[in-house]
């Protein structure tokens, strides 16, 4: 019995840490969501809670500051606010390398007092496809229980290091959470710039295997179709054709659609790109200057 009562305490000197980085979001009448400590003055909150750009207030120990949207971005969930005379501190972050099923977590959510639910690691997503059509890097699914008012809460590690932001928008059932690798690139983005940049061509394709004459060619068994060309986007302006077969994006093989998304993602918005492709039999070589995606 020691040994569980040694473990429970561990767990509550854990939670009681952790929750001195986790704050309070008010900016939806009746539904206060969480957030993390993510800086100096910055907090880390999940973008469908802070539906009101002008009215959000972050709550620490009882005291209630107002807080400004410096970004967001609804294809991750994401949003980040900057909050004047913040003093919690900033909660430690662990990339998701080395994450397994298995693993236990603790999902941590204030949407009024302190709530905390345990749990394993079900899975840890290598890509994930989201319902506004971006790609999420990781997604970590756990069944840690998410109650309302847990969005824009951490997913804890045993370390008392955030591995996870928790949202609701991924799913039912099992808990979500966006992996903390593409919340510090989306950070960063939204510090900079206060929205992120998303590479983005405007074609539209589906993977072909290649005649073997090509494969023969190019060291490769599959490419991307184009079946779609958007009317003046990047790859329009630069000359792609339809029934061109994408071969490779800056030297980013393009076997599959997911090969081409993994291109992207090493792209620069305005950056010029050489894209290699099959055309009537022939290997071509084609600069297409990236553009950025409507939000």
């Amino acid at each position: 019995m020691s040994s569980l009562k040694d473990l429970s305490q561990e767990i509550e000197a854990l939670v009681e840490k952790a929750s001195k980085s986790v704050v309070r979001v008010d900016a939806r009448r009746g539904r206060a969501g969480t957030g993390i400590v993510w800086d100096s003055g910055l907090v880390l909150t999940a973008n469908h809670v802070v539906e009101q750009e002008d009215d959000i207030t972050v709550v620490v120990d009882d005291k209630s500051s107002k807080a400004t949207l410096l970004g967001r971005d609804p294809a991750t969930d994401l949003a980040l606010l900057k909050v004047d005379g913040l003093s919690a501190p900033a909660m430690p972050r662990a990339k998701v390398d080395g994450l397994k099923p298995g693993a236990i977590v603790l999902a941590i959510g204030r949407p009024g007092s302190l709530k905390a639910t345990f749990g394993t690691i079900s899975a840890v997503s290598s890509s994930w496809r989201g319902w506004r059509g971006s790609e999420i890097e990781h997604l970590i699914q756990t069944n840690a229980p998410l109650y309302p008012g847990f969005s824009g809460g951490p997913l804890v590690d045993v370390e008392g290091r955030a591995v996870g932001m928790n949202s609701w928008v991924f799913g039912r059932g099992d808990g979500r959470a966006i992996a903390m690798d593409v919340a510090e690139r989306v950070v960063q983005s939204l510090r900079t710039d206060g929205r992120i940049k998303r590479p983005y061509l405007g074609i539209g394709t589906q993977e072909v295997p290649l005649p073997d004459a090509v494969k023969a060619r190019v060291n490769q068994e599959s490419g991307l179709l184009i079946v779609a060309v958007e009317p003046q986007s990047p790859a329009d302006k630069a000359g792609l054709m339809q029934g061109d077969t994408l071969l490779a994006l800056d030297g980013t093989v393009t076997d599959s659609l997911e090969d081409l998304y993994a291109g992207l993602r090493k792209t620069a918005v305005g950056a010029a790109q050489k894209v290699k492709l099959v055309r009537a039999g022939e290997v071509k070589e084609i600069t297409v200057t990236v553009g950025e995606a409507a939000r």
